[in-house]
């Protein structure tokens, strides 16, 4: 059944970000740290080898007949099912090729070299992290087992041996994985879609940031809810840069520069 409420919501918060994004050019962006970000992040357009591998691979896995079960971890899945074929959850719960490129940017652009990923579910977008810096150390956490154990066999196919996978909840997962890493350049949220438990996680990865660190959050316009946390994170007062890109949330902790935030079109 389509949740009527929630369309219009996300139909009336698209058409409110598009009346106040700058335009993809980054015309209209003063920042140059910003404009940089717009032009080399969000719209540069290049695709080369790594990332055809990645749909390459992404497609195969699509016709798959293996079945998974749903996750009892995070928010959950919006779909009615108990389980389903590894091609749904693909589409359902995987960065999309757009997003995934952008996530292969940004690690690019930030030259980042320790990465947390809160949220590995079947490692579509570990990959493409782990494809852009081949050389960072990644730390990805995964609450659910058989999806944990999806994303190793992914990784040992790929050849992604940049990867750690931690498996548990991330109350208790969480602090072992900051304890991996000696800093966050680059942190990826989306394991949990839930207002509270989002807030939390940033706030304990906010010990381990430095000047270029970045955070990117999924689905910030997932729920009423969840873009509430947003709101609450980009008015943070460690947070310097917020940019929002309709689903997806960025936050930057640059100290010299002053506190801005930006809406771009992407």
């Amino acid at each position: 059944m389509i949740d009527v409420t929630n369309s219009v919501r996300l139909a009336q918060g698209f058409m409110a970000y598009k009346m106040s994004s700058k335009s993809s050019a980054g015309h209209g962006i003063h920042s140059p740290l910003i404009y940089s970000f717009a032009r080399e992040v969000v719209h540069k357009k290049e695709r080369d080898s790594y990332i055809n591998e990645i749909e390459w691979y992404r497609d195969w896995q699509l016709q798959s007949p293996l079945i998974i079960k749903k996750s009892r971890h995070g928010a959950g899945s919006k779909l009615p099912y108990n389980e389903m074929p590894i091609g749904k959850l693909i589409r359902s719960s995987s960065v999309s090729p757009k997003h995934g490129g952008f996530l292969y940017r940004l690690a690019k652009w930030l030259n980042a070299k320790y990465i947390l990923e809160l949220g590995t579910s079947v490692g579509i977008s570990t990959m493409y992290l782990s494809g852009a810096q081949p050389h960072a150390k990644i730390v990805s956490l995964e609450g659910d087992c058989q999806r944990a154990l999806l994303a190793k066999h992914s990784f040992d196919y790929m050849q992604c041996d940049n990867i750690e996978v931690i498996e548990g909840d991330f109350d208790v997962t969480l602090p072992t994985g900051l304890d991996r890493l000696p800093t966050l350049d680059m942190v990826f949220f989306d394991g949990n879609h839930s207002a509270e438990p989002t807030l939390r996680y940033f706030k304990q990865c906010l010990g381990h940031i430095h000047n270029n660190t970045a955070f990117v959050f999924d689905d910030i316009r997932w729920s009423n809810e969840m873009y509430r946390a947003w709101q609450v994170i980009a008015q943070h007062s460690s947070v310097t840069v917020s940019i929002d890109l309709f689903s997806l949330g960025v936050v930057l902790f640059r100290k010299d520069i002053p506190k801005q935030h930006f809406v771009i079109n992407f």
